[in-house]
């Protein structure tokens, strides 16, 4: 493409060529060339397609582009787009009738196909409205130190380069790439050039660059940021369930306006897997694979607080997932590792209620039977230590970090973004005595120090043989849990539920109960 000098780039923006319209995409060729825009939207958002806008279809656009102060990145989107020689840009917030719940629902289920077949993706990665992608730069940060050494034995020249800044970008690496919408566009667009306050970066498969490093690092093996899904003809299906748990990992951290987006805004991602995955979309049930169950409800809650997390929320939980997926709270997770785990646990019936024809978005409902062994326990304080009681038996000290601690000791770690399980933590009072704790057991897992069994914390709800998830569990690998009260409950030759708790109970002392 021929290059473009400053005063011809300046002729095509929006002041000196105006005529911009939103256009059908029925009446263009499938193979029509096109970008996209990620962008922090105002709050509230003053330039929307809405019913009351729709006057917007109709005429050119370029006045209320230039006199909203809130469409600037939309102004320079279009210039972007037309310096780089494309005649299209798709922008959510022009080309989604936003108050059209039925319209709103088809378009959000298309966004794997609108950004994994676009060119390019614009990103104002540093989320203000008002200024777009024209930020005041400080040309420090895009200007290396060079120096020329030469090695004293071979006598080759090498050449160094020293700058401010970042020369790659991290996933949650400038403030629009915290946000949970903005992460999937960004691993289903094939590439993202981010505008940033110091210098634009470009990520694609094969090259990450910015402005200092415009030919990136040849031979760097690894990859700041990884895009897309795998292709399933030349990666193995458990590369792409690890692709999966990494991808739900990271999105975990990033933040989200509205609570109950928690998993409309990965839908996108999660389509593309049931593809790649060889599932039928049945087999999603809110951010969880059918098949990865029970082990994959081993997710834990990050301990640590996330700095990252932008706009946190007054609720903790999210309403349109159940308990034991990850889905369930907002905050961050860590997956565990599913092949290195043998299930003691089966799963045998699972009931979803879709919360929207989106399959790939939350539910009313879902509950999942199980078929395991169960334990009841309380929790008491001894000497300044939580410790917890197995069949009127203080058996192991309750520790929150994973150390090889010789004696009887239990790493629970507690879904501390739920309401009831953080007021339990604070309140010792409330927590302890207070209240019957279930441990059901998921999985044993042989590693090198020895065995370690694994499981998800449950609370009883009003109703019989159903709980709902607040914590998982597992012991370390010298806790002592051969010939244990739990090892007896275990293995099922200790009984600790009362009839209420449990719908039956097999000849092998596994109960059958549901997790909603």
């Amino acid at each position: 493409m021929e290059k473009i000098g400053p005063d011809n780039f300046d002729r095509l923006s929006i002041e000196h060529l105006p005529n911009v319209r939103i256009i059908p995409s029925t009446g263009l060729p499938s193979n029509t060339p096109y970008l996209t825009l990620s962008h922090r939207w105002g709050n509230p958002p003053s330039l929307l397609l809405a019913k009351k806008k729709k006057f917007l279809l109709h005429e050119d656009i370029s006045p209320h582009l230039l006199n909203c102060s809130e469409a600037v990145v939309f102004r320079h989107a279009v210039h972007v787009t037309r310096s780089l020689g494309f005649r299209y840009i798709w922008i959510d917030a022009l080309c989604i009738m936003q108050d059209d719940e039925q319209e709103k629902t088809a378009d959000i289920m298309q966004m794997d196909e609108v950004y994994s077949n676009s060119s390019l993706n614009i990103s104002a990665a540093e989320g203000r409205v008002r200024e777009g992608l024209d930020l005041d730069r400080n040309t420090l940060y895009i200007n290396p130190h060079r120096a020329k050494v030469r090695h004293p034995i071979t006598q080759d020249d090498i050449h160094l380069q020293a700058f401010r800044g970042n020369s790659f970008l991290g996933p949650r690496e400038a403030p629009l790439n915290k946000r949970g919408w903005v992460y999937q566009e960004r691993i289903l667009a094939p590439r993202v050039v981010h505008f940033t306050q110091d210098q634009v970066f470009w990520e694609c498969s094969s090259l990450e660059a910015s402005e200092v490093l415009p030919q990136g690092i040849s031979r760097w093996p690894r990859k700041h940021f990884t895009k897309g899904i795998m292709d399933p003809s030349v990666t193995s299906m458990q590369q792409i369930k690890s692709r999966w748990f990494n991808i739900v990992e990271d999105y975990s951290h990033t933040s989200l306006t509205f609570t109950d987006d928690r998993l409309l805004a990965i839908s996108a991602v999660a389509k593309k897997f049931c593809s790649a995955l060889q599932r039928e979309p049945s087999d999603y049930l809110a951010g969880m694979w059918k098949d990865d169950l029970p082990l994959s409800m081993l997710w834990m809650q990050h301990s640590q607080p996330d700095t990252d997390m932008l706009e946190p929320t007054a609720a903790a939980e999210m309403n349109h997932a159940p308990s034991w997926s990850w889905a369930s709270i907002l905050g961050p997770i860590i997956s565990v590792e599913l092949s290195s785990l043998t299930a003691s646990a089966e799963v045998l019936n699972v009931q979803a209620v879709r919360m929207s024809p989106n399959i790939f978005d939350g539910t009313e409902s879902c509950r999942l039977r199980l078929r395991g062994h169960v334990c009841k326990f309380c929790r008491c304080t001894q000497n300044g230590a939580r410790w917890i009681n197995v069949a009127q038996h203080t058996e192991f000290q309750e520790i929150s970090d994973f150390e090889f601690q010789k004696g009887r000791t239990i790493v629970i770690d507690w879904d501390t973004s739920r309401k009831m399980a953080d007021e339990w933590l604070q309140t010792p009072e409330i927590g302890l005595a207070s209240f019957e704790y279930f441990l059901l057991h998921l999985a044993s897992e042989k590693s090198v120090d020895g065995a370690i069994e694994r499981g998800i914390v449950l609370r009883k709800t009003n109703v019989r043989g159903t709980f709902s998830r607040i914590g998982s569990f597992f012991t370390p690998p010298q806790s002592e849990y051969s010939g244990s009260k739990l090892e007896a409950a275990f293995t099922g030759r200790l009984a600790t539920l009362s009839t209420d708790d449990y719908f039956d109970l097999d000849f092998n002392g596994k109960y059958i109960v549901e997790v909603v």
